[in-house]
């Protein structure tokens, strides 16, 4: 029962498709094309030369020479689309049939002397073949473009092909008169998506003011411009003053020299006094060149205590500022004399000494 129930189904949907194919006629179907905006006409058709006029609009895009016999010539226009947007480029075709004693003149069929106004010409191609009749088929491809505003179809300008007839005494275009054939150009539609009542979708709108809660973000957004400026600059003065606060070598490279001329500088044997002198005086100057270069700050006149406090301002670890305090200390002690017993132990003043001398590494 249910097979019997599907059978039906299918012929009643048959019979529904039949009725449709029936009742779309050409005429109706070549409405329905026009209606489409990315019709083509195909590469077959446009090579064949078949005319087809379902896909011309409004009739106009085949067309037939007046002034030739039509058993001598025959004419036929296409347009690839039966209507463009402004600026889509599409293809207007020249199909001219004819007998073997015409033969047109091709030089000046090209993109730089054909004038179309007011379409704009892109490229312009043509080729010549043999039909197996004997004719000869000129197709030429002319490719335009259509920036008009404002109108719902264009009537493409008429182009002038000129020909000569060729008999027994005839070589070539120069030693006969040439005439004219005269291509009617078909219509084209043109499409917008402005709508017919365009001018009321540009309606002036007069702002009189803005509401007060706007203004509250208009400030908030004020006042964070201002802080971001302000620490920009602040930033920027940074960096001026640590680039102009030192003038002189790489610190690098001067913290590597004074170490490297430090530690020639220890001595192999302390029992000498004035070399133990000179060892401590030299420690005294290396040490504080070598802390002024690494904390970027002049230490040439700064004491033991003095070089400890600005070790601790600059927020250095404090057992190097203790470790710097008590070396220099030991130093001034035996440089000035105020305790003649502070030379000590060397091994550990060298220790100290050496420790200090490669923090910055």
């Amino acid at each position: 029962m249910n097979r019997i129930r599907q059978n039906w189904i299918f012929a009643i949907v048959g019979l529904a498709l039949a009725v449709v194919l029936l009742l779309a006629t050409p005429r109706n179907l070549s409405a329905w094309q026009m209606g489409g905006s990315d019709h083509d006409a195909g590469e077959e058709e446009m090579l064949t030369g078949e005319t087809n006029q379902s896909r011309q609009p409004q009739g106009g895009a085949r067309g037939k020479a007046p002034v030739v016999p039509s058993k001598e010539i025959e004419l036929t226009t296409r347009l690839d689309q039966t209507a463009v947007w402004v600026g889509d480029q599409f293809h207007y075709a020249i199909i001219v049939e004819h007998k073997p004693t015409v033969e047109f003149v091709l030089d000046n069929l090209n993109k730089d002397t054909i004038n179309m106004d007011p379409l704009r010409v892109y490229n312009a191609t043509y080729s010549v073949s043999e039909l197996m009749n004997g004719n000869k088929r000129l197709f030429l491809d002319i490719t335009l473009a259509s920036f008009a505003v404002g109108e719902d179809k264009l009537q493409i300008p008429q182009l002038t092909l000129f020909f000569f007839r060729k008999d027994a005494t005839t070589v070539s275009a120069d030693e006969k008169a040439a005439e004219s054939l005269t291509v009617p150009g078909p219509i084209v539609g043109l499409r917008s998506t402005l709508t017919p009542d365009a001018a009321d979708l540009r309606d002036a709108v007069t702002v009189n003011g803005w509401p007060r809660d706007r203004w509250v973000f208009a400030g908030i957004g004020w006042f964070a411009l201002s802080i971001l400026v302000l620490g920009v600059a602040w930033e920027g003065y940074g960096v001026f003053k640590a680039s102009t606060g030192r003038t002189g070598p790489d610190p690098r490279k001067a913290m590597a020299a004074i170490q490297q001329r430090w530690s020639d500088y220890v001595p192999s044997d302390f029992s000498d006094p004035q070399k133990v002198m000179d060892f401590y005086g030299r420690s005294y100057q290396d040490v504080k060149a070598y802390v002024g270069h690494m904390i970027e700050v002049h230490t040439e006149g700064l004491t033991a205590d003095e070089m400890k406090d600005e070790l601790s301002r600059q927020s250095t670890e404090s057992y190097l500022a203790d470790k710097v305090g008590r070396v220099l200390g030991m130093c001034e002690d035996v440089r000035y004399g105020r305790n003649t017993n502070a030379v000590g132990d060397p091994s550990g003043f060298v220790a100290d000494v050496r420790d200090i001398l490669q923090a910055g590494r």
